[in-house]
């Protein structure tokens, strides 16, 4: 009887052992970008469908220089069954936004771009994230020892 007890305590202790370990998943947020030149940029300057649901988490807009005045910036997201927009005015050579917009399969992004009168912007780079809901994420298992294998190769 007692063998079987020291059997069951050595069990426990291993057990305890692995319940104290972490795993973390993470899932990847997308980017989303484009980059228009010209003389005068205004209009449309960026557009995307996104093929499943999720939502925009961060963006940021570059301009070459700073505005003299402004620049407004739409960001406006469509689908069958919805429409909803955001707009901001910059007035700096950079911004960063964090619109947080949920998104469907089939929503379409458009971003625009309007100047004051007395701006032109003639380069703009603009970026976007957005994650993708979790049940269109890829579930892969993995024993304990298999992640502490990978980590310690690294």
């Amino acid at each position: 009887m007692e063998k079987r007890i020291k059997q069951l305590e050595i069990i426990t202790g291993r057990l305890m052992r692995r319940a104290r370990k972490k795993s973390v998943g993470l899932i990847t947020p997308y980017p989303i970008s484009s980059a228009s030149f010209g003389e005068k940029v205004e209009g449309v300057i960026l557009r995307y469908m996104f093929p499943c649901e999720g939502i925009i988490v961060k963006g940021m807009i570059r301009f070459n220089e700073k505005p003299k005045k402004w620049h407004a910036i739409n960001i406006k997201v469509f689908g069958d069954s919805k429409s909803s927009s955001e707009g901001f005015v910059v007035d700096r050579k950079r911004l960063v936004v964090e619109p947080n917009l949920a998104v469907e399969d089939g929503d379409c992004l458009e971003i625009s771009l309007e100047s004051s009168p007395e701006d032109t912007a003639t380069e703009v780079w603009i970026s976007f994230l957005w994650t993708p809901s979790i049940k269109e994420a890829t579930a892969k298992s993995f024993l304990i020892s298999e992640l502490e294998n990978d980590l310690l190769q690294e």
